[in-house]
């Protein structure tokens, strides 16, 4: 019996280091492609986003992607919001190209409120 709970411990350990290694992969690609999309105001204002952290499934086919703005800048939360779904697709797909894992996780985006 113990070395059945014991194995079970090795394994969910096994599974949650994969995770996090692979979140943590996912966050640094998220952060390069923002990098390098041009995300900004309708008046040419440059947006300055953060990847806060990501939360991975269990099965690593869903990512949750949380955002957040640079508190010394006045941003719009809805405007940014809006700005993030409107570029989503061209984000989602130069991710898709950079990423080399065998399941592209799909993307949610939350923008984190600074106040």
């Amino acid at each position: 019996m113990k070395k059945n709970l014991s194995l079970e411990i090795i394994k969910d350990e096994r599974k949650k280091s994969r995770i996090y290694k692979i979140s943590t992969l996912i966050k640094k690609t998220i952060s390069e492609v923002f990098l390098n999309v041009d995300l900004n105001y309708s008046n040419g204002k440059n947006i300055f986003i953060m990847v806060s952290h990501v939360e991975l499934s269990s099965d690593g086919k869903n990512a949750k992607v949380f955002l957040e703005t640079l508190k010394n800048f006045s941003f719009d939360h809805e405007k940014v919001v809006e700005i993030i779904a409107n570029n989503s697709s061209r984000i989602k797909k130069e991710f898709s190209s950079k990423i080399d894992l065998r399941y592209t996780p799909k993307l949610k985006f939350e923008l984190i409120n600074n106040k």
